[in-house]
Parts: structure tokens; C-alpha cells; sequence
């Protein structure tokens, strides 16, 4: 036994601890998305980091939003090193659950991480590794750090290609963990809303990246054209860095080599960059101008995918134009893609809660028939039926209760048990206040069939409402009328009560039906008895005949309501009930609810005496006047 429940134990830790990890995994996964999400957006301020200074032809870097853009980068790939540690932390965990203990000793250092490495996820850590790789902040530091040394050549190609070969990876990652977000119940509204999302994201990056580039292959097209004059005039020049005062440069001759009016421009086709060089971008040190207005650039390029791009004859530029053209294309394309698998999977879905609605709703109707409520209620009813289907939730016709609002059930109750309650003769003349306080106590319950409901012998803690089935009310004892009486006070009728005993062995049986009630000594029970410590002794066994629907009336529930309305109990209590015993109980009824309506003035009164004391640093004497109030 000490084994089994040892075993039981470490069962259920494990469940919890299996349970716990996987709401870590969704928080961290969606943790990691964001992240991800603003690193990845962040990838293109590299591209805005080179300037121009038009009165010297010389260039030069924006060194404020290259330190802001290094150490952003930097922070955010903290996160894919924390994801790194991750998953080798559920690689621990994995070899722990297979029953491998890990023995850090001398010699096992090598076998241990082995073992660890085999169960490691290698596919996600080695595109944690790839993006994470600060090849940008090297790049910028080595080269755009020492522009002596910068021609407007390779360097700018090279830094393009580290920038786009450094997007594969990061989307990748987001892509990857946005699936694991998909793995939830509601597999339809989750995948939608999360492909939605990613495509969207992705269309606003394509944009985003598009302009940056759109910026600097403008830079490197102005180079390239300043380039060409001392080819053909043999300049001297070693560099166009603006440090570099040794440097030669005949300004001259590049601005009437490079010009940007539209008058001039058949010298050098700048072709789809011309618009950059004539709006003073490139030499603009306000970054949110110049960076909003390549974004516009790149979305309205690729939402007309390039038709309105009017190319010159550099190969370089008409592969960018072709490339938007291409992205915009598969952007577009997989929208509709996923727009075309979200409506087939809405409409299977939207089916199989039809088929459901029609098996759930002649079940509903047989319920509503059988407990006698109005049509009317059907509405409401399979609307809640219908949103819970969609939920993926199951629906148990025979507990509709359970999914109705507050109100609904409250209304089906009343229908239901009212005229039960009106058959009890201490509630036939009740204030309708009452009852509906009775009405919104009553729990509903299902027994199987040949299922013991109270036992005789057992305490008596509950009354019931029989609404469906039948069940036999019995009793087999040799209980006295005298113990009897000793115990549940006066002998009741059986009508819905334990049956009168006699000294000898007997047997008595009662069919409770629909409409019929059990358990009213519980009732008078409560009207002598100050606590539920001593409950009455059922003298009668109550068995399921059928399948049983029925309402109960817990013991501590219906205490509650007599010491809310104890004098409407007294007024309606028989004239023969007037014991000393329950003349002791009104006076205890009353005197409670005397003290109960001075502590709920006193709470009041304290309540803005705490919220002064709060004001003034008085709070701690309130909370310790709301202990001692509780406590009382």
C-alpha cells in the first residue's frame, strides 16, 4: 500500500511538473515571438547608417544610429541565447524522464554531455546560432568605422549580403515558433489568426527591407557614379571619406559628372534611386523622415508588385526591381493560400458543428418536453449549445445547467423547483423572496440507475427534488420510535420523510417520482439547531429506480437561508411547532441577525475610517480591525 501511494504521488508530481513545463513552453514561446519579432524589425537600421555630405562629395556615417543599432542588436540576441540554454534545459529534462540519472563524476563529463547532445533539438539551436551571429555589429565597426579605407565597392555588396543572409534564419525562427503557438485545442481560430499575423508581419518587414535597401543601393549607385570621372580623368583619389583630409577630390567634376536635376540627368541614369538623391535623403541626419519615407517606397512598390518602377540599365538595379516584383508576388500569393485553407477549414468546421447542432437539438427538445419548460427558452439555449461546440467543448444534454448563464438558470430553476417547494408545507405560504433564494441554493445532480442516493443510518445532509426518473424510498431497521425520536425529533409523515419505525423488523416501500421531494425533516431540523455539527440520522434508504435527475438542497445551503429569514420561517411555521427548544432558536435567529445588521454598520463605518487611515499611513490598524471583525 505504502508502495502504491508512493507511486500515486510521484505520478501526479510528474503530471503537474509535465503540465507546468508546458505553460513555461507557450509563455516562452510567445515571449520569444515578440522578441524576435522587434529584432528582426531592427535588422534594417544598418542599412541608414551611411551619408553623403553633398558640399565636399564625401561620405560618412551616422554614428549616433549606428551605436543605437549595435546595441539593440545586442540586446535582443540575448534572447536567442536564453532559447539556446532552453533547449538544452529540456534535454536535461528529457533524459531525466527516461530514467538515465546524469552522475557528475570525474570521467563522465564527455559521456554525460553525449547524452545530452543526442536529445538536444540541434535543427532550433543551430538557427539560434546562425541569428544570433553579430556579423552586422562587426561589419559596421570594421568598415563603416574606418571609411579611410571605404571606395564604394565590395564593402557595400558585402554588407547587403551579411544583412539578407542574417533575415533567413531570424524568420525562420519566427516562423517556428509561431507553429508551436498553433498547438492549442482550437486548432482553426489559433492557426488563423497566427498565419494571419505572420503573413501580415512579413509584408510589413518585405516593406521595411525593401526601403533600407532602396537607401542604400542608392548611396551605392551615387559612388559608382563618382567612380567614373576618375576613371576617365585619371584622378588621384584614394577615398571619399569626409575623416580623410589627405584626401584629393575635384568637387567640380563630380557634381557636373553626377547630377541629380532632372534637366541634367542623362549624364548618369540613377534610374529607380533618382528619387532618394533629389529628396536630400542621403544626406539627411533626421532618421524617422528618412526611414518612414523608404518604407512608404518599399510597401507601395510591393503592394503594385514594381509595375510603376522605371529602371535604368544597371543589371544590379532591374535584379532589385525583379525581386520586388517576385516578393510581392509570393506575399500575395501566400495570403490567398492562407485565406483559401482558413475558409475550407471554417466550412469543415462550421459542418461538424451543424451535424452536432442537429443530433444536440432533438435532445434539447426532448429535455425542454420532459421538464415541461416553454419553447421560448430553445433560443436561448442552442445559442449556448452552438458556442460551446465552438469552443471545441462536448455538451452533456442531461447538465445543460452547467453551460446556461446565471440568469437562464436561474429561470429554469425557478420552473423547475417551484412547484416542488410550494408541496412543503412550511413554504406554501412563503414570501416569493424566499423561494427564489431556495431556487438559486439548489445544485443540479444525476444518479445512475439502482444507485444508492442517502442510506440509511447515513447523516442526512441534503433534501431532494426529484425533476426525472423514479426512485424507491425504503427502510429495514430495527429502530425504535423512541431512538428515532431521540434523534430527528417528532416522527413525520413519509411523504417525502423518513417512514414511522416499529420496534420490529419491517419493511416499507415508496415510489418518488418526478415532482416529489425527500428529506423534509432536514427542514424542521434546521429551525431547532443552531450549527451543522449534529446532523439528523436518515431512518430511510433512497435508491435510484432509474436514472435519476434531480435538484438537492445542502444542509450548510439551507441554514443559510433560514438565518436570513428566520421570521419568515417562524410566521409560517405551524402553531404545534412552538417548542421551547425552537423558541431558543428564534431568539438565537434574531439575536444573530440583530448583530449581523450592527457589524454591517460597523463595517461601513470602518471602511471609511480605513480608507482615511490609508490616506494618512493608517492602513495597517484597519486591516487588524478587519481580523479581529471577522474573528469576532
Amino acid at each position: 500500500m505504502a508502495n502504491n501511494r508512493a507511486d500515486s504521488k510521484k505520478n501526479e508530481t510528474s503530471i503537474v511538473e509535465i503540465l507546468k513545463q508546458q505553460k513555461l513552453l507557450g509563455v516562452w514561446n510567445k515571449i520569444f515571438v515578440f522578441v524576435s519579432v522587434i529584432a528582426v524589425s531592427l535588422d534594417p537600421l544598418f542599412y541608414y547608417i551611411p551619408m553623403i555630405n553633398r558640399d565636399k562629395n564625401c561620405i560618412k556615417m551616422d554614428k549616433k544610429l549606428a551605436t543605437s543599432a549595435v546595441v539593440l542588436r545586442s540586446l535582443t540576441d540575448i534572447a536567442y541565447l536564453i532559447d539556446i540554454a532552453y533547449n538544452i534545459v529540456k534535454a536535461f529534462e528529457k533524459l531525466k524522464k527516461e530514467g538515465h540519472g546524469l552522475v557528475w563524476k570525474k570521467g563522465q563529463l564527455v559521456k554525460n554531455a553525449q547524452a545530452v547532445a543526442r536529445r538536444l533539438s540541434w535543427f532550433a539551436v543551430a538557427i539560434d546560432f546562425l541569428a544570433i551571429l553579430p556579423v552586422p555589429q562587426v561589419t559596421i565597426l570594421v568598415f563603416l568605422g574606418r571609411l579611410k579605407y571605404f571606395s564604394g565597392s565590395w564593402e557595400n555588396k558585402f554588407l547587403n549580403a551579411v544583412l539578407l543572409f542574417q533575415f533567413v534564419p531570424r524568420i525562420l525562427r519566427i516562423y517556428l515558433s509561431c507553429m508551436e503557438l498553433t498547438k492549442t485545442q482550437d486548432q482553426v481560430t489559433r492557426i488563423a489568426w497566427v498565419k494571419g499575423g505572420l503573413n501580415f508581419f512579413l509584408y510589413i518587414l518585405a516593406s521595411h527591407v525593401f526601403g533600407g535597401f532602396w537607401y542604400l543601393f542608392s548611396f551605392e549607385r551615387l559612388l559608382s557614379c563618382w567612380d567614373q570621372p576618375c576613371d576617365i580623368e585619371n584622378c588621384e583619389t584614394t577615398t571619399y571619406s569626409c575623416d580623410d583630409r589627405t584626401a584629393s577630390r575635384n568637387i567640380e567634376l563630380l557634381n557636373s559628372k553626377c547630377p541629380i536635376k532632372p534637366e541634367n540627368a542623362t549624364q548618369f541614369d540613377f534610374g529607380i534611386f533618382l528619387e532618394t538623391l533629389e529628396s536630400g535623403m542621403l544626406e539627411s541626419n533626421d532618421f524617422p523622415q528618412k526611414s518612414l519615407h523608404c518604407f512608404w517606397w518599399g510597401l507601395r512598390n510591393l503592394s503594385s508588385f514594381g509595375q510603376n518602377l522605371q529602371t535604368s540599365g544597371y543589371i544590379w538595379e532591374n535584379c532589385f526591381a525583379i525581386s520586388i516584383s517576385i516578393i510581392g508576388l509570393l506575399l500575395f500569393l501566400y495570403l490567398i493560400g492562407n485565406l483559401q485553407t482558413y475558409m475550407q477549414l471554417a466550412t469543415t468546421k462550421s459542418e461538424e458543428i451543424g451535424e452536432k447542432m442537429k443530433l444536440k437539438e432533438r435532445d434539447i427538445e426532448l429535455w425542454i418536453t420532459k421538464n415541461g419548460l416553454p419553447k421560448e427558452m430553445k433560443t436561448s439555449i442552442m445559442e449556448n449549445v452552438k458556442h460551446k461546440l465552438e469552443e471545441n467543448k462536448d455538451v452533456d444534454v442531461e447538465n445543460l445547467l452547467s453551460i446556461l448563464p446565471h440568469e437562464d438558470r436561474k429561470s429554469i430553476k425557478k420552473l423547475l423547483c417551484l412547484p416542488m417547494l410550494r408541496k412543503i408545507p412550511i413554504f406554501q405560504n412563503m414570501n416569493d423572496q424566499v423561494l427564489e433564494v431556495v431556487c438559486n441554493h439548489l445544485k443540479p445532480v444525476i444518479y445512475n440507475e439502482s444507485s444508492y442516493i442517502i442510506r440509511e443510518g447515513d447523516p442526512l445532509d441534503r433534501m431532494l427534488f426529484i425533476t426525472q426518473g423514479t426512485a424507491w424510498a425504503y427502510k429495514n431497521s430495527n429502530i425504535t420510535d423512541h431512538h428515532v425520536n431521540n434523534i430527528n425529533g417528532d416522527d413525520q409523515s413519509f411523504n417525502g420523510n423518513s417512514m414511522n419505525s416499529s420496534s420490529s423488523s419491517s419493511t416499507r416501500t415508496r415510489r418518488l417520482k418526478r415532482c416529489d421531494y425527500f428529506g423534509e425533516e432536514l427542514l424542521q431540523w434546521s429551525l431547532t439547531h443552531n450549527t451543522i455539527s449534529e446532523f439528523p440520522i436518515s431512518t430511510t434508504n433512497v435508491k435510484s429506480h432509474t436514472k435519476v435527475e434531480a435538484f438537492v438542497f445542502m444542509a450548510n445551503d439551507l441554514m443559510n437561508a433560514v438565518s436570513r429569514f428566520w421570521w419568515l420561517f417562524r410566521l409560517n411555521l405551524p402553531a404545534d411547532h412552538s417548542t421551547n427548544s425552537q423558541a431558543e432558536r428564534w431568539e438565537t435567529l434574531a439575536l444573530s441577525a440583530v448583530r449581523m445588521l450592527r457589524r454591517g454598520n460597523k463595517k461601513k463605518k470602518m471602511a471609511n475610517s480605513a480608507a482615511a487611515q490609508s490616506v494618512e499611513g493608517g492602513g495597517g490598524k484597519s486591516q487588524r480591525l478587519k481580523y479581529r471583525r471577522l474573528h469576532h
